[in-house]
């Protein structure tokens, strides 16, 4: 009977997405996104506007309003997915996503993504980019993933396709990147400033491009250092 019961209680964890956690009879619920510091926040699976396939608008899924948009229909990435999960496929030319307010206060910040790059057309490949304040994510020259304020700021990691989890974190003096879970070589960082106007997802904020090639499935900023609930979260939803 006791076996019968757990079966049954584990069909049930499942449809109610939570999780059995053994003889205890407890569980744990299913995880949601932490809000706290949350700047901003992007969710190929929701809050994409469709026009003939391609995104024409991201809806910021933080509630702070920082959508994004694409105006020119040429430079609109697709709406595609990758591992069976949502993505927008950014072209490696001209694609990208406008964010024209976004905001934030001077100090630490760490950027979440989840990306399946299928290419690296240029030495830079910007996931994220602003204007103010200057902060640029992606692949660096040396083929590394990194952060970019007055110089390139690599971790030691490799920037390679496939599906993959990266945290880029920057510090008062030092930036560190996360892939997968493993923290790469911490780098010197000197850009502490606030962050104001334009932002731009999938390549440079301006000329020249530095186009980013491949799957944007999740993209998050918080005014905070890394926290691992946010990786833990990351993990339940899209398995890295």
């Amino acid at each position: 009977m006791t076996t019968d019961r757990r079966l049954y209680d584990m069909d049930l964890g499942r449809r109610d997405h939570t999780r059995w956690l053994g003889s205890s009879g407890r569980y744990s619920t299913r995880l949601t996104l932490p809000t706290t510091n949350l700047l901003a926040a992007y969710d190929a699976r929701v809050g994409v506007t469709d026009v003939s396939g391609a995104c024409s608008a991201w809806a910021d899924q933080s509630g702070n309003g920082y959508h994004g948009t694409q105006a020119v229909a040429a430079n609109r990435p697709l709406i595609s997915s990758t591992g069976g999960f949502a993505s927008l496929l950014f072209d490696g030319g001209n694609d990208s996503i406008d964010v024209s307010t976004l905001s934030a206060t001077a100090g630490t910040k760490t950027l979440y993504a989840v990306v399946n790059p299928t290419a690296f057309p240029l030495a830079y490949s910007a996931i994220f980019d602003t204007q103010t304040g200057r902060w640029l994510v992606g692949k660096m020259p040396p083929g590394q993933w990194g952060s970019f304020d007055t110089a390139e700021r690599v971790s030691g990691q490799a920037a390679t396709t496939g599906l993959k989890r990266l945290e880029f974190e920057v510090l008062t003096g030092s930036a560190r990147v996360w892939l997968n879970g493993t923290v790469g070589t911490t780098a010197a960082w000197t850009a502490s400033t606030a962050i104001g106007g334009a932002s731009r997802i999938g390549n440079r904020y301006a000329a020249p491009d530095l186009p980013f090639a491949g799957h944007i499935l999740f993209l998050a900023i918080y005014n905070a250092a890394r926290n691992t609930a946010v990786s833990d979260y990351i993990t339940q939803e899209w398995g890295v």
